[in-house]
């Protein structure tokens, strides 16, 4: 019974020494709350660093730390707050994700797929961590070309936050936290530096200059900036803090929240901005933040960004529609642009692609750059600009002010500190494109299938023709096109087309699905002169009634393919404008299963262009026709006959071993021979000339005593001219 008392009494003693301490560490959490629904994080950073300095932090002030460390930019502090996270008592999935993004937001990018693995087996339906592990080798397609884009320093940033920049007429509107204009050098808590005021510079081509204050009828004491201008209405859109004309409209929990307001030029001198009342967008609300606004080029909607409810994360992008003399309901843009991360500073460009910020898609850093294509149903696949546009730093609020050059925001290092204002010239854009080929009927993948692509009008896309990998699995880049026509050929299958949409498609789980044959027609169409393959041949196949079965266009790889017919014959004829037709019989009598393959090579038909003849081989000291050489003969047979108005000259060449008249006599009836032999098949005399040359032309410039066998053999040849077409 005493040793119980004792107990009880230790414990009370202990109750009694700890509830001081408790209370305290309450109060300063207390605190921390008070101070971040201001934004006051620098206070809540200090609150927390107290406590994890007195050994007193738990799971949720470690957390609460590393958020306050990540609002105020603070990384390498955020990471290791995360890191003593990691291995406390009581942290969560949300904390692993959290952790990954800080880790991709370091540059880290191994560490932080790692942790995508683990948070990915907690919550494996999470489409956060599937983009990261599920699209290949993502950080070094993204940042692996430097070219695509140039980069440039303005002279208008200052060593404060600088952003947010928009065009309106000859000048350059921008946000900056420089301390000139209304609100001076009066600091707002979240991050040391003055409040934001709308400033404008002289637009200079790809620069800007001369930046100054915008006057105090459109900027206050609080944040001013974000603009978007309507050149059409002469109106100027932009974010501020609920302040109205002298009235703080604060949210039911004291914050002040963002609004949009907007006002009108009303004398149309840009060298005296006079500016008009200003009006309060309909659907602003001080429960929730409403800002970032962005008309498009023709006036009928306007982007804006909102934390407004019924979103999907953090902050999305919503839009209202011009109704005349209103702007209609908010609506969310959906999920293929919005996530439970944050998008922010929109861009619709004239030609519908809007760009825009994220956090929750699939980048390199805090917020990357993303674009889309807004069509009929919405918006379409997100693409990553890809670095140098995104970094593992904060990039956004891209402007363009022709096709390819325009501005952008970073707080990247190099600038004049916090965010700069970069100019920047972009090229096309690039996607990624990525699948598997198999067989329709087993669904086996079809190893070392060509796959290329082609735009809309049937041009092959340049940088996109692969083979198949292992398992049949393919990826490429290609540029941006709306519309593709995948192209799949593999030896024993069907010629397979699979048209894209890359708005609409998954462009990372394409399947192209091929089926199988017995019989088949394939080959290549070479240049004659350069052996390089032919792009743009036609080649027909015809049936034994000389019905057409089958035509190919050939392009960059020269290659054709036919499904063939069992026991049938055919006829395969290749062309191409400025060259020799060519043609040749298949048949698959007889034959259980095959795959036929002919090559034709397409010399240019022009005067005084000459072809050998291979294969035309003379027994020693003789000039008759071997049958050898007859098959090669009816091949040219067969070319005259496709080209029925070209007159040649045939000739025959010798080595240089023997007497220069013995040779010019034994080739001159050599080139006889085969000029009869093809009058004998039926080509008209008067299309052919025989012309015996001897040793005098030799192909092989050798000394005779020197030359190899080789070089002998390329000297004994038979030729053909084009003497006129």
């Amino acid at each position: 019974m005493k040793q119980r008392i004792h107990i009880r009494l230790a414990l009370l003693v202990l109750a009694l020494v700890a509830a001081p301490a408790l209370r305290a560490q309450k109060l300063q959490q207390r605190m921390a709350d008070r101070y971040a629904d201001v934004f006051d994080y620098s206070r809540v950073a200090a609150i927390y660093e107290d406590l994890d300095g007195k050994g007193k932090s738990d799971a949720a002030s470690l957390r609460r730390l590393a958020l306050a460390y990540r609002k105020l930019g603070n990384a390498p502090a955020a990471e290791g707050a995360y890191r003593r996270l990691m291995i406390t008592p009581g942290r969560n999935a949300d904390d692993i994700l959290n952790f990954a993004d800080q880790l991709r937001a370091n540059g880290k990018y191994g560490e932080a797929l790692e942790q995508y693995a683990i948070y990915a087996k907690e919550r494996p339906d999470d489409m956060r961590a599937q983009g990261y592990l599920r699209s290949e080798n993502l950080f070094y397609r993204l940042k692996r070309d430097s070219t695509s884009a140039t980069i440039r320093q303005l002279p208008i940033n200052s060593a404060d936050a600088d952003l947010g920049a928009t065009v309106m007429e000859e000048l350059l509107v921008f946000s900056s936290a420089r301390g000139d204009g209304a609100g001076g050098r009066r600091m707002y808590a979240w991050d040391d530096q003055p409040f934001l005021n709308l400033h404008t510079a002289l637009l200079k081509g790809e620069t800007a200059e001369d930046p100054i204050v915008m006057r105090n009828d459109v900027n206050s004491r609080y944040h001013d900036g974000i603009a978007s201008f309507d050149s059409l209405a002469k109106r100027m859109y932009f974010t501020r803090n609920q302040y109205y004309y002298g009235e703080v409209k604060r949210s039911e929990r004291g914050e002040l929240n963002l609004g949009i307001y907007f006002t009108d030029v009303v004398n149309g001198e840009f060298g005296q901005l006079e500016w008009s009342n200003l009006v309060p967008f309909e659907h602003n609300d001080e429960n929730f933040s409403t800002g970032h606004p962005r008309v498009s080029p023709d006036g009928r909607r306007l982007y804006f960004v909102s934390d407004r409810p019924g979103g999907i994360g953090g902050t999305d992008i919503w839009f209202c529609d011009n109704l005349g003399n209103q702007w209609g309901v908010p609506q969310n843009l959906g999920p293929k642009v919005n996530t439970p991360g944050d998008e922010l500073h929109p861009y619709i460009a004239a030609n519908n692609t809007l760009y825009f910020a994220s956090t929750g898609h699939p980048g390199l850093g805090g917020l990357d750059l993303f674009y889309t294509r807004i069509g009929v149903n919405g918006p379409g696949n997100v693409f990553n600009m890809g670095y140098p546009m995104s970094t593992r730093f904060n990039d956004h609020g891209l402007l363009l002010i022709n096709d390819s050059t325009g501005f952008f925001s970073s707080d990247r290092a190099g600038g004049q500190g916090s965010d700069d204002i970069y100019g920047c010239t972009i090229r096309p854009p690039m996607i990624h494109l990525a699948g598997i080929v198999i067989d329709k009927n087993t669904r086996e993948p079809i190893e070392g299938a060509t796959i290329l692509l082609k735009d809309e009008k049937g041009q092959h896309v340049k940088r996109a023709q692969l083979e198949t990998l292992a398992g049949g699995k393919f990826r490429m880049e290609a540029e941006y096109h709306e519309k593709y026509l995948l192209v799949a050929t593999a030896s024993g299958y069907y010629q397979t087309e699979l048209a894209i949409s890359t708005n609409e498609d998954p462009l990372e789980d394409i399947v192209v699905e091929m089926v199988k044959y017995d019989y088949a027609a394939e080959g290549t169409v070479f240049d004659g002169e350069t052996n390089a393959p032919l792009a743009g041949a036609t080649v027909v196949l015809t049936d034994a009634k000389g019905e057409e079965v089958g035509r190919v266009t050939t392009d960059a790889t020269g290659t054709y393919h036919f499904p063939l017919l069992k026991d049938s014959d055919y006829k395969l004829q290749a062309e191409k404008d400025g060259y020799f037709k060519q043609s040749a019989r298949i048949t698959t009598k007889g034959k259980p299963s095959a795959i036929i393959v002919t090559d034709f090579r397409l010399f240019p038909l022009k005067v005084d262009q000459v072809v050998r003849l291979e294969n035309i081989f003379y027994d020693y000291n003789k000039s008759n026709i071997r049958p050898d050489a007859a098959v090669e003969l009816d091949k040219l047979v067969q070319t005259l006959n496709d080209n029925p108005t070209v007159r040649i000259e045939l000739s025959s060449h010798t080595d240089c071993r023997g007497k220069d008249a013995y040779n010019l006599n034994l080739s001159e009836k050599r080139a006889k021979s085969a000029v009869e032999y093809l009058i004998s098949q039926g080509i008209a005399k008067g299309r052919l000339v025989s012309k015996g040359y001897g040793e005098s032309k030799p192909s092989e410039t050798c000394v005779c005593e020197k030359c190899s066998e080789d070089q002998h053999q390329n000297n004994r040849r038979t030729e053909f001219k084009v003497l006129s077409k």
